[in-house]
């Protein structure tokens, strides 16, 4: 039987089979340890019945971040969310719904922290991340160009309950919008727009 609890700062070194996966990013120890240290109710680690670790998820909250929610102008959606820094599952457990099974413990906890959202980073070329956390209702919030030096990376989010407009994604929405429309303007319009967006910009400058 699977046994799940919070990671322990030795836990930091029994995991070396599964952090050098080819898809998993590496960080320093110091990295982790000052993760679990500060959020240790938020990192959680899979235990097999004959005790080899099956995977982990290491978490943390962004508390009255600066970023703005929406519009910024309701202060009842400040930017409390949560953050999914290293979630890695051992080779031999996966297709198992272990990823899942962490992945919706820690998004249950951010709910009782009445938190608005959770984000993660993800490698681009990692399709199979990728697809579990569209299953799991995480969307494409931006794309982060050469965020991995090698590879392109993604920001996805999930709102949670609080978030019933889904404003932590309005941002994007509200871009998507807005090129869609440019999209289908004739080109005489979009050169008018153009015009007048540059003489507005050098009238600021000069």
């Amino acid at each position: 039987m699977t046994t799940l609890r919070e990671f322990a700062l030795q836990d930091l070194f029994k995991f070396n089979r599964i952090v050098f996966d080819p898809l998993t990013e590496v960080y320093p120890l110091c990295y982790f340890y000052n993760k679990i240290l500060e959020f240790p109710f938020l990192s959680e680690v899979a235990i097999a019945p004959d005790g080899q670790m099956m995977g982990f998820l290491i978490g943390s909250r962004v508390v009255d971040g600066d970023d703005k929610v929406g519009d910024g102008m309701d202060f009842d959606l400040n930017n409390n969310h949560g953050h999914v820094c290293t979630l890695s599952i051992n080779h031999d457990y996966r297709c198992l719904g272990l990823g899942t099974l962490l992945m919706n413990r820690f998004a249950d906890k951010l709910e009782l922290k009445k938190d608005l959202f959770v984000d993660l980073f993800v490698r681009s070329q990692n399709v199979r991340a990728i697809r579990l956390y569209k299953s799991l209702g995480y969307v494409i919030y931006r794309k982060l160009p050469n965020f991995y030096g090698d590879d392109d990376g993604f920001d996805m989010r999930l709102p949670l309950s609080r978030d019933v407009e889904r404003s932590c994604l309005q941002d994007q929405d509200h871009l998507i919008g807005i090129i869609f429309l440019l999209l289908r303007l004739p080109i005489k319009y979009l050169n008018s727009l153009w015009h007048a967006l540059l003489r507005l910009l050098t009238r600021n400058i000069f």
